[in-house]
């Protein structure tokens, strides 16, 4: 669960529902076909200890449990607050997928369509700069010709 959050940027309830079926490998690796909120369908890329872990479990749900074969979004959400501890939950690891995400490309359109967000401006809330960033700015601005 908290891999899927923090490599994957997944939902509580895109855990929860998280499928066999919903893996597709590509020439470029491991992905998921992940549809959440509003119905949007989105192809996330997983990394390479998560796919190991991902392609040794039996076929069927990920996490099975008694909501359509399934956990409950809720249920994941109480896991994942229990399993990080004060101050941490299944939602903040989406917002350290953002950012890391972020700070790789520097590309808010690619995060923006891996979190599936309908606006740039919602995903912004969810980036935080990286500190090479400020500094680049700040050294850049503050040249003197």
């Amino acid at each position: 669960m908290i891999l899927l959050g923090a490599s994957a940027g997944l939902r509580r309830a895109e855990i929860a529902r998280l499928h066999s079926g919903h893996l597709i490998a590509r020439p470029d690796g491991l992905w998921l076909r992940i549809t959440g909120k509003g119905g949007r369908t989105r192809m996330v890329p997983v990394s390479e200890p998560l796919a190991g872990l991902l392609q040794a479990l039996p076929s069927g749900y990920v996490f099975p449990g008694r909501e359509d074969g399934h956990l409950s979004a809720g249920h994941v959400g109480v896991t994942l607050g229990r399993l990080l501890g004060a101050g941490w939950t299944g939602h903040k690891l989406r917002h350290r997928f953002a950012t890391t995400a972020y700070a790789a490309e520097r590309d808010l359109l690619a995060v923006q369509q891996l979190l599936a967000h309908s606006r740039p401006e919602v995903t912004a809330r969810y980036t935080a700069i990286p500190g090479d960033a400020l500094r680049a700015a700040g050294a850049h601005a503050s040249m003197v010709d």
